[in-house]
């Protein structure tokens, strides 16, 4: 992220802090505040109310719609077609403070993930990460499935890596599981990553058990549990390949428990 001055810094707050690197940038978003610069939006991609896609001359534009007191965005991300770049517009005067508050947040940050995923980078899950200093744990679980329950369990003697969203990428013949900025109930999370061992469906039951599902019934399971890039064919084709690919090398369970 840049802006249009190098004299003011981004406000980081006590969670993305752990995220903050000063390696090499896959993508490079230069911020821009005060007027938003008018878009044809003819040709809608995707539209679910909190935020929309259109496509523009070879750009992609993601509009945040959570505010609906103006027919104008508030905020407006343009993307070139290769993804690698682009522009952050905000309509306010918050340029003139320092630090800036962050210019992406929520839809927009979790949405731009979710595309940058979907181009052979990985996958990102309704999931707690577990590391128990030795293996990793992947505990799968769309609301009220019981992800937070699990990492308050384990937090005095694991590592959570996040208790809502967990990315799995392939790295090393291997599929890694890492932390993300965006946590449910469970607040003290970790950007590390490391290989998962074990991966379990959480389902509340009378017993603590685990089973064995097969891979075809764990892909469908990943499937219902993951952030899949609907509004593209490739995106979802690579979705659904990597599922398929990763319960070919993680045993898969699902998991019972009181």
């Amino acid at each position: 992220l840049t802006s249009d001055s190098c004299e003011l810094k981004f406000e980081v707050n006590d969670v993305n802090k752990y995220f903050v690197t000063d390696g090499e940038p896959e993508v490079l978003l230069h911020t821009h505040y005060g007027v938003i610069p008018e878009y044809s939006l003819e040709e809608k991609i995707f539209d679910c109310r909190i935020w929309s896609l259109y496509r523009n001359h070879g750009k992609h534009i993601l509009q945040d719609c959570s505010f609906e007191l103006s027919p104008l965005p508030d905020k407006l991300v343009t993307l070139e077609s290769d993804f690698k770049s682009g522009n952050i517009y905000i309509k306010n005067d918050e340029f003139t403070q320092n630090p800036l508050s962050n210019p992406l947040v929520y839809p927009l940050d979790q949405v731009l993930m979710i595309i940058l995923l979907s181009l052979g980078r990985g996958v990102m899950f309704h999931a707690c990460g577990i590391d128990d200093g030795e293996y990793g744990y992947l505990f799968l679980g769309n609301s009220t499935h019981g992800k937070s329950t699990i990492a308050k369990l384990w937090s005095q003697v694991c590592t959570i890596l996040n208790d809502d969203r967990i990315v799995v990428r392939e790295k090393e013949r291997r599929y890694w599981m890492y932390g993300t900025p965006w946590h449910g109930d469970y607040a003290k999370i970790s950007a590390q990553g490391l290989p998962i061992h074990k991966i379990f469906f959480l389902h509340h039951g009378e017993n603590n058990l685990a089973v064995p599902k097969d891979e075809r019934k764990a892909v469908s399971m990943l499937l219902t549990r993951c952030f899949p890039p609907i509004w593209d064919k490739k995106g979802m084709e690579y979705t659904v390949d990597f599922c398929h690919r990763l319960v070919e090398k993680v045993p898969c369970y699902e998991l019972d428990f009181v």
